[in-house]
């Protein structure tokens, strides 16, 4: 069982809901952080959301009002994905795309060896 630990990095180019991040389907992943910054000029909001492969629903689990400049932790506390589970994030308004951009930490935990 092989631990990776990666960052994923992101930037939203819409308002659309994105995926910045698919569990792969051999291993479980533990989401220690999700970092932004509004780049852009302005106050926008941002939307995190998970994508549960094993019902095919996905859960809103935070929303924050970031001013232009300011960085923050999206969400609190660690999070759990398991197998092709999604980690979503969108910008929030009309001319909020391309605005937001950051980071996660997360560690990859392979189950091919179990």
């Amino acid at each position: 069982m092989a631990n990776v630990y990666r960052n994923a990095n992101y930037k939203l180019a819409t308002t659309n809901l994105t995926t910045v991040y698919t569990c792969p389907d051999n291993s479980r992943a533990i989401i220690k952080k999700i970092h932004t910054i509004n780049a852009g000029s302005g106050n926008h909001a941002i939307e995190a959301f998970l994508f549960d492969s094993s019902d095919g629903v996905t859960y809103q689990f935070a929303q924050h009002s970031i001013n232009s400049g300011t960085s923050q932790a999206v969400g609190d506390g660690t999070f759990i994905l398991e197998e092709n589970d999604s980690l979503k994030l969108q910008a929030v308004g009309s001319n909020s795309g391309d605005h937001f951009q950051g980071t996660i930490a997360i560690l990859e935990i392979n189950r091919e060896d179990l």
